[in-house]
């Protein structure tokens, strides 16, 4: 397969996994009825057997992504990981401290002209971060890790690795991969704030982790970087409290 044939690929792969995903569930009076039956079946809340639910859903599919794309590239799966080197871990310490600057610069940027923006109370509605919040809290950072995990298999291993290697530049490779990311981001948002706050982040988490695959050869310092990320908005949004997190509750 040529790389603009692959680069189509990814993109229809990714909106399938997305729509799969959320489409099903987009009207509330429907994910309230799903959440009751699971409740009644496992013999949890209704907000916890919807997350649950939800969690393993979005795995399940991004499972099915990855391996179709993987399919259609010379890669294995050992490829995509790599193996970390000495000079890792200050590549990874230099990409954490970068990004944090980039992200504080974006949400700075947002509170000059809104100073009235509630940035935390914002994630708390993004619908897979509510979700999680409904769950015990040791699971908060099991479950924003597991997500990443897939996602840094998917956008920084399968396509920007994928693209590489059907001889794709690396500008392009990484244009493809951060755009994807990111707009798959922002799809499961729905307001304007939340948008900018995740769309943002997934363009920086995206150019940065994307230059420490190339620069390594794997995507484990990349997959550290989103994980440590994904876990601090779980947990910023935690920290809103009920008040923010309660009304939507069972989106997903």
């Amino acid at each position: 397969m040529s790389a603009p044939g692959y680069a189509g690929l990814c993109a229809v792969v990714v909106a399938g996994w997305l729509a799969l995903y959320r489409v099903p569930f987009n009207d509330p009076a429907r994910r309230r009825r799903t959440a009751l039956r699971l409740a009644g079946r496992t013999g949890q809340s209704p907000d916890v057997a919807y997350a649950v639910f939800g969690t393993v859903l979005y795995l399940a599919l991004g499972a099915l992504a990855l391996t179709a794309l993987l399919a259609a590239t010379p890669l294995s799966l050992d490829q995509l990981v790599g193996r970390p080197t000495p000079a890792t871990a200050l590549a990874l310490l230099l990409a954490v401290l970068g990004t944090s600057s980039a992200n504080i610069l974006c949400v700075s940027l947002l509170y000059r002209a809104n100073p009235r923006v509630d940035v935390p109370g914002e994630i708390a509605r993004v619908q897979w971060i509510a979700s999680i919040l409904a769950l015990p809290r040791h699971y908060r950072w099991i479950i924003p890790a597991a997500a990443a995990l897939f996602e840094e298999l998917l956008f920084r291993g399968a396509v920007l690795l994928g693209l590489g290697a059907l001889g794709s530049g690396f500008g392009v490779a990484l244009a493809v991969s951060t755009c994807l990311f990111a707009a798959g981001q922002v799809a499961l948002v729905s307001t304007p704030v939340q948008a900018y706050v995740l769309g943002t982040s997934s363009v920086t988490l995206g150019v940065v982790g994307g230059l420490l695959t190339a620069a390594t050869g794997g995507i484990l310092p990349a997959l550290a970087l989103h994980m440590s990320f994904a876990g601090f908005y779980t947990h910023l949004s935690a920290s809103a409290g009920a008040r923010a997190t309660t009304p939507r509750r069972l989106s997903l």
